[in-house]
């Protein structure tokens, strides 16, 4: 079992996570937006073990290098967004003013790999269509989403690598899992998964 805390982040609003696993304090991040004393102090003393990250774009990855380097936590990301952590122009950052802090993954995960948390599993779901390697991860009855699932609404397509058709196959995805899942998106307010089930356009 897990416990999740958040804060946001950064001028585009990112939520990022810290997720602890309840029995031995073993912890990873979901994204990282900065390296910054706010982060740092949102870290703490946990015991960080992964950033995981839900894909490439700088502003879930620019804190990325600074807090390997602070804490010795590995950098999880899919195979297909790795080069992102190593290009401005992949990570958009070139085009948008963003920071690009060059670095790379320790582990390279694929859908369905799972991520060992202290006593709890973390599940990789692919779900492209933000990028060609969004993930999403899938803990107890938590599902951190990314820019693939917001509330009510869904990630754009329309930088490069992305694909309208893509991310509403993912959804599909994402609706088909079991439960009422509580949804952590990469931005806005938490939501479940039966509310956007029933309210997202996207999901329908």
């Amino acid at each position: 079992m897990i416990d999740v805390k958040y804060a946001v982040f950064g001028k585009l609003e990112n939520n990022c996570y810290l997720i602890t696993d309840k029995a031995t304090g073993k912890s990873a991040l979901v994204d990282c937006t900065e390296d910054s004393e706010k982060m740092r102090d949102f870290i703490g003393d946990a015991q960080l073990e992964y950033i995981l990250l839900t894909h490439g774009h700088f502003d879930h990855i620019t804190g990325v290098k600074g807090i390997k380097e602070l804490t010795g936590a590995k950098a999880v990301i899919s195979k297909e967004d790795e080069p992102m952590l190593s290009s401005s122009r992949f990570s958009l950052a070139v085009f948008c003013g963003g920071t690009q802090n060059n670095t790379m993954a320790e582990i390279v995960v694929e859908d369905g790999d799972t991520i060992t948390l202290g006593e709890s599993e973390i599940r990789v779901i692919a779900t492209p269509g933000h990028t060609k390697g969004g993930v999403c991860y899938l803990c107890d009855d938590k599902l951190f989403t990314g820019d693939t699932l917001f509330f009510c609404s869904c990630g754009r397509t329309d930088f490069p690598g992305g694909s309208s058709s893509e991310i509403i196959a993912s959804l599909k995805k994402l609706s088909a899992l079991e439960g009422n899942l509580i949804v952590y998106p990469g931005h806005e307010r938490t939501s479940t998964l039966d509310f956007e089930r029933a309210a997202n356009p996207y999901m329908k």
